[in-house]
C-alpha cells in the first residue's frame, strides 16, 4: 500500500480502496490513504473504502477518516455513488 499514488495513472479520478484482506495499517499506509485522498480531492475526484474491517477499521476510526472518506460495506453501493456524484444532474445549478 506503500507505493497507491506511485501506481496510480494521472487520468484516476475515482478509486475504490478494497481493504478486506488488509488486516493492519502503519503510518506508511496510513499516510497513502490521506495523501490518495487530497491529491484526488484536488483534481475533482474521490477516494472511497470498502471492507474496512477489525483493526484497519478501529484505527481508521481512531484517527477520523471514516468520518472524512466514505466508507462502505457493498460494492454495488460503493460504484453506485461514484456515478450518483459524477452524474451531470448532481451538479451544483
Amino acid at each position: 500500500m506503500k507505493s497507491l499514488p506511485l501506481r496510480m495513472n494521472r487520468d484516476v479520478r475515482k478509486l475504490l480502496l478494497n481493504l478486506a484482506a488488509v488486516t493492519q495499517l502503519d503510518s506508511s499506509s496510513i499516510s497513502a490513504i490521506i495523501g490518495t485522498y487530497v491529491s484526488l480531492s484536488r483534481q475533482g475526484g474521490s477516494l472511497k473504502l470498502l471492507h474496512p474491517c477489525g483493526r484497519v477499521r478501529a484505527v481508521l476510526g481512531v484517527i477520523r477518516l471514516l468520518d472524512i472518506i466514505p466508507t462502505f460495506e457493498d460494492e454495488t453501493q460503493a460504484l453506485a455513488s461514484f456515478r450518483a456524484m459524477f452524474s451531470p444532474s448532481s451538479s451544483p445549478p
